[in-house]
């Protein structure tokens, strides 16, 4: 009777721990399946950011502008003091129907006539009182389908915004960080060119598709420019790839994914956040290379997460710049005014600009 007894007992004990390890291996399973393993969570930007400088709660818990706030007052005198000639350069690229670079995923301008001279000359449409005639049009576009300005909102990793605020908000339209914050204070200050292009690329001036540019570069361009980059400088980085976007005979070697721009590391990281950089300015698509090697890891545009969502550093993107490259290298001035304002688009991620730069 005790020996039959010791077999059940064994057996249960046996069925209890088959039980613990099937109840077991399932919630892995199943763990491992919603990646909420705590290895699966750590993604490469969760890797690559830790312990690099946060701007969150700098300027209050609900600030909506970030690197912004260092352009103060006294920033814009400094930019206007950089003015010796008054010759002025607008940034933007135009707006052409169907054409222009775009990131992966979006497309170019879409323009439309609602009404022109057609409307009339078929009988459509009967002139105004007094004979006036008028044409309309509209257009389909991504925000951030030409020359734009991102929101600090625009881009995140992990489950947070900037200023720690959660991912959430983005759901329909920013509610937190959109780009009308930013056109509510807009961007006066002094400008810094920094023409990695002409100083390092080739005959046009352009950099070599995938080149990363590093903070070593930047200063090393700035050093051979004979300009010093100061704090709170509004960095304009060209690195000659819409010139090459626009000529026909250079365009085969123009692609989204292989414009060269800045790759990410520490050290750049933090140089921006110590010089207090309110915000960069490119002639590519996303200011960085789109697809970066990090630790052996693939990561696509790594510095909107350090930048944007750590430090508030606004980034505004897709800026021709080849005549101020021109002009800067004939008279040796690299600094000046700039100014540029997104529009208040209410709960937008981005939106576009034509930035001025007066010399």
């Amino acid at each position: 009777m005790k020996t039959k007894i010791k077999k059940n007992q064994e057996m249960k004990l046996q069925l209890m721990k088959s039980l613990y390890f099937k109840i077991a291996t399932s919630a892995c399973s199943l763990i491992l399946l919603l990646g909420c393993s705590l290895n699966a969570q750590e993604t490469t930007m969760a890797k690559i950011e830790k312990n690099t400088p946060k701007n969150w709660g700098k300027w209050g818990t609900d600030d909506r502008i970030g690197a912004l706030n260092y352009l103060d007052e006294a920033q814009t005198l400094r930019g206007v003091k950089a003015v010796k000639t008054g010759k002025r350069f607008t940034l933007q690229l135009p707006m052409t129907h169907g054409v222009g670079p775009v990131f992966p995923g979006r497309v170019p301008v879409e323009h439309f006539m609602s009404q022109d001279e057609s409307s009339y000359a078929s009988g459509k449409k009967e002139p105004l009182a007094g004979g006036m005639k008028y044409s309309d049009d509209a257009v389909f576009m991504y925000l951030q389908g030409t020359s734009h300005v991102d929101a600090l909102g625009h881009a995140w990793y992990g489950d947070k915004l900037w200023g720690g605020k959660s991912a959430n908000n983005t759901i329909g339209g920013h509610d937190f960080v959109d780009v009308g914050a930013l056109g509510e204070k807009g961007i006066t200050g002094r400008g810094v060119l920094i023409d990695v292009g002409l100083a390092m690329g080739d005959a046009k001036g352009r950099l070599a598709p995938n080149t990363c540019i590093g903070l070593d570069d930047i200063k090393a361009v700035a050093k051979k420019q004979g300009v010093t980059i100061q704090k709170r400088d509004i960095l304009v980085i060209r690195t000659g790839s819409m010139g090459r976007f626009y000529d026909e005979d250079d365009k085969q070697n123009w692609d989204a994914l292989t414009e060269p721009g800045l790759c990410y590391s520490k050290e750049l990281v933090q140089w921006v956040a110590d010089m207090e950089i309110p915000v960069i300015a490119a002639d590519n698509l996303a200011v960085e290379k789109a697809a970066q090697d990090i630790n052996g890891e693939t990561a696509v545009i790594p510095l909107h997460g350090a930048l944007i969502r750590d430090l508030g550093v606004v980034l505004t993107e897709i800026y021709w710049l080849d005549e101020l490259s021109e002009d800067c290298k004939k008279d040796k001035q690299y600094t000046f005014f700039f100014t540029a304002s997104p529009l208040k688009m209410k709960r937008g991620s981005g939106s576009p600009v034509n930035p001025i730069v007066i010399k």
